[in-house]
């Protein structure tokens, strides 16, 4: 079974981590699915007003305005289950200039044909535009669409994460929280 991996809808506004866009690897390039050997520049994110650090690291997953970021908790569970699919990136991560170790970027390396094109329902993009792209709005996974992959970037759609099945259950026991897992969108 595949699920889609989706941030959570609980995540406080105010959490929102800011990407430095300037002194930080082109965000983009996480999203293409090709590893990246040597980063000229570490990825930088900052958060700062009134943030309770206890409430903060409760989550797993962490909404930026950037590439998607982990901590420590699930990087550990994307390793042992994805760990050929993901390319986890060190970032420096602060809150209200102090330091927090740990949290990473997601660089997913694996991109893969896993919907079902027949089953799945989508609408062109741009309507009236011939070869315009597809907009999902209800997905079907092949039977085996991920290939025994853990987490994968879906081709048909590149802003789509599907997990497996087996990811999903370590992610369940591990109480990750931050994101969650739908069986269609």
């Amino acid at each position: 079974m595949c699920y889609i991996l989706s941030p959570a809808n609980v995540y406080p506004d105010r959490y929102w981590f800011k990407y430095n866009f300037n002194d930080s690897p082109d965000h983009l390039s996480f999203k293409k699915g090709t590893p990246q050997r040597d980063w000229a520049k570490t990825p930088k994110f900052h958060l700062q007003g009134d943030i309770d650090l206890n409430h903060l690291m409760h989550f797993d997953w962490f909404m930026s305005d950037g590439p998607d970021l982990v901590g420590p908790r699930l990087a550990s569970v994307i390793r042992q289950y994805a760990d050929k699919d993901i390319q986890l990136v060190d970032a420096e991560v602060t809150v209200n200039g102090t330091p927090l170790n740990g949290f990473q970027v997601l660089n997913i390396l694996t991109v893969i044909n896993c919907l079902d094109s027949e089953e799945s329902v989508h609408i062109p993009l741009l309507p009236g535009i011939h070869g315009s792209p597809v907009h999902y709005i209800s997905v079907a996974f092949q039977p085996e669409g991920l290939r025994g992959h853990g987490l994968v970037r879906s081709n048909e759609d590149i802003s789509l994460i599907v997990a497996s099945s087996e990811f999903v259950e370590a992610c369940r026991a591990q109480n990750i929280a931050g994101i969650v897992f739908k069986e269609n969108l």
